[in-house]
């Protein structure tokens, strides 16, 4: 029996139902890579977790703690098909990370406990805790410096990043990941197999990020009905990491992109053309004659915003905030931080939320189309926020 509790406890501190399989809800593209998942390019990969009781993006909400490893026991991670490893480099801490939440906050070999090495096979990670009492999950926060301000801090282990040092290169149609957490005498407890189908060619990417404010958790934040995301007391406004469509593994970003809320365009008299008629929370907009301002008449569309909100709940929206009455649109990511500019490249957006008037969960799905500019192409990258109205 106390074999069992420890086991239970070391994995998920929450109510947790089963030990069923499918702890894997999604895999997709490293929010670092322009090209993480194209097809012959080397994989940059984020495997997010789940549990019983919390499914997909429930699973990154704050409140939810995240996994562990029990004593004596392991975490394996195994490329089973879809990736070619390159040999010259390593399985270990510079080719993996385990991360905490998304916007990923990196949870590195020291900081964690851990240890990571090549497995069985040349496909597989290991991850085993240095400590004798295990990596209780409870206690696995991220050492970035902006977590110490986060409204809620994130614990435990919530999503795996492969592609550091690029090991593996996709090939082929789809890749194919399983994640199983062992206990000391090498059992199984849980485990979950995900696939990725592997993108043609390049496109338009964009992607959570935690650049800003020292790596904050930009995802789940709270406030009061009708406050602002970004100016209520403990928020950050809502920060985007943009990729145009790149070449081979280089990031070069998209600039001078911001939002227009569907009340926005309203007041701009601008009427929907069918083909954007999904997108019920306005455009994502890049300035095309440099004047500094968005009109989607004259600009180019970029793609747009998909809102999700309570029941009967009104006045919630997504704008771009204003700096000397101007809209403050995407610049280069090294002016938020000069290293992560040297390093990756790209560029950052950052939008503010208008809570609506009713407590619940707000979400907020942002999305460039596949063909910047055509407003016949289909969706492409997206990314998803999370708002918590109390």
């Amino acid at each position: 029996m106390r074999k069992l509790f420890l086991t239970i406890t070391f994995l998920v501190c929450s109510s947790f139902a089963s030990l069923a399989d499918g702890i894997v809800s999604q895999i997709v593209s490293a929010p670092i890579f322009a090209n993480g998942t194209v097809r012959d390019i080397p994989s940059g990969i984020n495997i997010y977790l789940q549990n019983d009781n919390a499914q997909g993006l429930d699973f990154m909400n704050p409140d939810v703690i995240g996994y562990g490893i029990p004593p004596g026991g392991s975490l394996e991670v195994e490329m089973v098909s879809g990736f070619e490893r390159d040999l010259n480099i390593p399985l270990d801490g510079k080719s993996l990370l385990l991360t905490v939440g998304a916007p990923q906050q990196g949870l590195p070999e020291k900081a964690g406990g851990h240890v990571i090495s090549q497995g069985d096979n040349e496909f597989t990670f290991v991850i085993k805790p240095t400590d004798v009492d295990g990596m209780n999950p409870i206690k696995l926060e991220s050492p970035a410096k902006g977590v110490a301000f986060d409204q809620v801090q994130q614990r435990g282990i919530k999503i795996i990043h492969i592609g550091r040092h690029f090991a593996f290169i996709s090939r082929g149609d789809k890749g194919v990941v399983e994640v199983r957490f062992k206990d000391k005498s090498g059992n199984v407890i849980v485990r979950g197999r995900g696939e990725l189908e592997f993108l043609e060619k390049p496109r338009p990417q964009i992607f959570p990020t935690n650049i800003t404010h020292d790596q904050r958790n930009h995802n789940w934040q709270r406030l009061k009905p009708g406050q602002i995301v970004g100016v209520a007391k403990g928020t950050r406004p809502m920060p985007f990491l943009l990729f145009d469509e790149n070449q081979g593994t280089g990031n070069i970003g998209i600039f001078g992109a911001g939002v227009l809320s569907t009340q926005q365009l309203q007041e701009l008299s601008y009427v929907m053309p069918p083909e954007l008629a999904r997108f019920n929370g306005g455009l994502i907009v890049k300035d095309r004659n440099g004047d500094g301002f968005l009109n989607p008449t004259i600009d180019i569309i970029l793609g747009g915003i998909y809102n999700e909100a309570p029941q009967g709940a009104d006045g919630y929206q997504v704008v771009t905030p204003l700096v000397k009455e101007k809209p403050f649109l995407s610049k280069a990511t090294g002016e938020f931080n000069k290293r992560a500019g040297e390093n990756l490249g790209g560029s950052i957006m950052q939008v503010v939320y208008i809570a609506g008037d009713k407590p619940g969960l707000y979400r907020t799905t942002f999305t460039l189309l596949e063909r910047l500019g055509d407003i016949a192409s289909p969706d492409g990258s997206s990314v998803t926020y999370t708002v918590v109205v109390e």
